[in-house]
C-alpha cells in the first residue's frame, strides 16, 4: 500500500525533476514521491535506451504529442501535431536527440533582470556540468574536456565516431573550413562559434537519461501512469499536496510535510499551476476557476527555437540509410555488433557533428536586416554580444522524425540538416487552457516567425547551409540532389513560404513559468518559489527566462540541481 505522506513531493518525473528526487534523496531519511504521467521503467526499455531509436518515438505512447500553432500570422497560420514531449520517466531527456551544449555566457548573464547574479554564467557553470560524469575511453579529445563533467550519475561522451561515417564527416569538415569558418571542440566555457564534435547523452551505446538519477534510491516512491489534477493549496495560500488522476479515473490525494515541487515541463506546469487557481483572472475565470493567486505570467512568455530541416540525397553508403533504415545485410551486421558491445550505428544517435555559425555577411544583403540593425545602434538585432546565428544538425541518415510531411525514400543514402534559429525576435507564444479538464491539453501557440526579421534570419541560415554543402570543397562532391524538391533559394517571396511551410519547433520549448523578481515579471522567484503561495516551486524548463543559444537540455539539468540545492538550504535540519 503506497503512502499518502511524504517530506516532498515531485509532480512529474522528467529531467529536472528527477534530478531534484536524485539529490534531495542524499538524505536516506527523507520521503520523496514522484508522480509521472508515463510508465516508470525507461531505462528497461529498448526502445528508449538504444540512440538509433530515437526518431521512432515520435508519435509513440511515450510522446505527449501535443497539438500546436507553429505560426499565427495575419497572412499565414500553421497547426501541428505532433509536437513531441517525452511521456515517461526522465521526460524528454527519454526522447531527446542527445545533443549535450551549456549555451553562451553573455546570454546567460542577462538572466540577472529576473533573477538576480546567483543566475548568472559564472555561478551556474558548475550546476551545468554537475550532474554529468565525462567518459573519453578512446583518448580522441583533449584531456582538459574532463571539466564538463562533475561526477554525476548521467554518463555523457562524445557522439561515437561511425566508421561507415568517416567520409560524411571528414567532407563536411572540409567543406565548413573552406567556407572560412572556424572548428571548435571546446563550446562549454560560454562561447561557441564553429563546428563541433559534440558531446551527447549517450555512454556505451546507451542513452543516459534523468532516470539514472533515481538508481539504488529507496527512499524515493515512483508512481507512474497519473494524471496530476490540481495542487492542494488551503486558506493560507499554503500547497499541501496533490490530486492524481490514475488510468481507472480514480482519485488519490497525497500530502507533502515539507514542499511540493513542481516538474512537469513547458507546458504541463503552467496547465497544472492554473487548474489550481493560479494564474491570470481572465484565464482562470473564462474555464470556471476560483482564482486563488492571479499571476498573470503563468503560461506567458513561452519561448522555442524555430527549426527548419531540409535533406539532400547523397552517393550511395556515405550516409546511414542502408544500414539503420533498410533491411539489408549492413543492417543486420549493425545489429549484431551491437548486441555484441553496445558499438556502432545502433548505438549513435547519428548526429556527430553540430555547427555554431554567424553569418552576419548574409543577413547584410537584406535590407530589411541592415534597417534593424540601425534602429538597434548599429548593433546586430539577434545576437548583438557575439552569440552564434544558429545550431545546424548535421544528422548522417533520412530524418523521419523531421520529416514527418514527406514519404520516407526507399532507396539511397541521405543527410538530414535541421536549421535552428536560436536567437528570434518576434515575440513569446503561450500556453492556454482549453477547458478546467485535467485529461485535456492545454492550448499551445509558439508564435513563430510573427516578426519578418526572423523569416529573413531563416532563410540566410538555409542558405548558409546549402552553401556549405552544394558549393564547400568536398561534399560538393557528394550531393546527387535535393529530396523530395528543391528549396527555392533564389527566389526571396518562395523562401519565405518554404520557411513558413517548412518550419517546425526544435523541440526546446521553455519559459512559462518564468524566473523573476516579482509577481509583476514571472511566476516563481530567484530560489523558484510561486510568487502567493507558500511550500510551492516550480523547477524545469519553464523558469528559463531568455532561452540559451543551443539545445536546452543541459540548461534543465541545471535547473534541477540548482533547485534541490535551493530547497535543501531552506531545511537545514535535514541536509547540513
Amino acid at each position: 500500500m503506497v503512502q499518502s505522506h511524504y517530506d516532498f513531493i515531485i509532480v512529474g518525473g522528467g529531467t529536472a525533476g528527477n534530478t531534484v528526487a536524485g539529490r534531495l534523496a542524499e538524505n536516506p531519511d527523507v520521503s520523496i514521491l514522484v508522480v509521472e504521467a508515463g510508465v516508470a521503467n525507461s531505462s528497461e526499455l529498448p526502445e528508449i535506451t538504444t540512440p538509433s531509436n530515437a526518431m521512432n518515438l515520435r508519435s509513440s505512447k511515450h510522446d505527449w504529442a501535443y497539438k500546436t500553432t507553429l505560426v499565427k500570422r495575419d497572412d499565414y497560420e500553421r497547426i501541428e501535431k505532433p509536437n513531441t514531449r517525452g511521456k515517461a520517466l526522465g521526460g524528454s531527456s527519454s526522447l531527446n536527440y542527445f545533443t549535450w551544449i551549456p549555451g553562451c555566457k553573455p546570454t546567460f548573464d542577462r538572466w540577472a533582470e529576473y533573477g538576480g547574479k546567483e543566475w548568472t554564467w559564472d555561478p551556474l557553470v558548475p550546476y551545468l556540468r554537475k550532474s554529468v560524469t565525462y567518459h573519453d575511453d578512446a583518448g580522441l579529445y583533449n584531456p582538459e574536456l574532463k571539466k564538463v563533467g562533475g561526477g554525476g550519475p548521467i554518463p555523457i561522451s562524445h557522439s561515437e565516431l561511425v566508421n561507415e561515417l568517416k567520409p560524411f564527416r571528414d567532407n563536411l569538415i572540409k567543406a565548413w573550413k573552406s567556407t572560412g569558418k572556424p572548428l571548435t571542440e571546446n563550446i562549454y566555457d560560454g562561447e561557441m562559434i564553429g563546428l563541433n564534435h559534440c558531446i551527447s547523452t549517450i555512454y556505451h551505446g546507451k542513452r543516459s537519461g534523468s532516470y539514472l538519477f533515481l538508481q539504488n534510491t529507496p527512499n524515493v516512491t515512483i508512481i507512474p501512469e497519473v494524471h496530476s489534477k490540481t495542487l492542494i493549496i488551503d486558506a493560507s495560500h499554503t500547497a499541501k499536496g496533490v490530486v492524481v488522476i490514475d488510468k481507472e479515473g480514480n482519485e488519490h490525494s497525497f500530502y507533502a510535510t515539507r514542499e511540493v515541487i513542481v516538474s512537469q515541463g513547458v507546458f504541463e506546469s503552467p496547465k497544472l499551476l492554473m487548474l489550481s487557481g493560479i494564474g491570470p483572472r481572465k484565464e482562470l475565470e473564462s474555464n470556471g476557476i476560483e482564482v486563488k493567486v492571479e499571476s498573470r505570467h503563468v503560461g506567458q512568455n513561452l519561448l522555442d527555437h524555430p527549426g527548419v530541416p531540409f535533406v539532400l540525397q547523397v552517393k550511395d553508403g556515405v550516409c546511414a540509410d542502408d544500414i539503420l533504415m533498410r533491411p539489408t545485410a549492413q543492417n543486420k551486421a549493425a545489429i549484431a555488433q551491437y548486441q555484441k558491445d553496445g558499438s556502432g550505428a545502433v548505438g549513435s544517435g547519428l548526429l556527430e557533428i553540430v555547427g555554431f555559425p554567424r553569418i552576419d555577411e548574409y543577413f547584410e544583403k537584406d535590407p530589411l536586416y541592415r534597417e534593424r540593425k540601425a534602429a538597434n545602434g548599429g548593433k546586430d538585432p539577434f545576437c548583438p554580444e557575439g552569440q552564434p546565428h544558429f545550431e545546424l544538425d548535421f544528422v548522417g541518415m533520412y530524418g523521419t522524425a523531421f520529416q514527418w510531411h514527406f514519404p520516407t525514400p526507399k532507396k539511397g543514402s541521405h543527410i538530414t540538416v535541421v536549421v535552428d534559429l536560436v536567437r528570434p525576435v518576434s515575440d513569446p507564444g503561450e500556453v492556454t487552457l482549453n477547458s478546467a479538464d485535467p485529461l485535456e491539453e492545454p492550448k499551445i501557440n509558439l508564435n513563430f516567425f510573427a516578426d519578418d526579421l526572423d523569416i529573413v534570419g531563416m532563410r540566410e541560415g538555409i542558405r548558409f547551409s546549402y552553401d556549405v554543402l552544394t558549393k564547400g570543397t568536398g561534399f560538393k562532391d557528394l550531393v546527387v540532389k535535393e529530396f523530395p524538391w528543391e528549396m527555392p533559394l533564389d527566389d526571396e517571396k518562395e523562401m519565405k513560404r518554404a520557411v513558413l511551410d517548412r518550419c517546425q519547433t526544435a523541440f526546446h520549448p521553455c519559459g512559462t513559468a518564468r524566473l523573476s523578481k516579482n509577481i509583476d515579471q514571472g511566476v516563481v522567484d530567484p530560489a523558484l518559489k510561486v510568487h502567493g503561495v507558500k511550500h510551492l516551486r516550480v523547477i524545469d524548463a519553464s523558469i528559463i527566462p531568455i532561452i540559451p543559444d543551443c539545445r536546452i537540455q543541459n540548461s534543465v539539468y541545471m535547473i534541477g540541481e540548482k533547485g534541490a540545492d535551493l530547497i535543501k538550504a531552506d531545511h537545514k535540519d535535514l541536509y547540513k
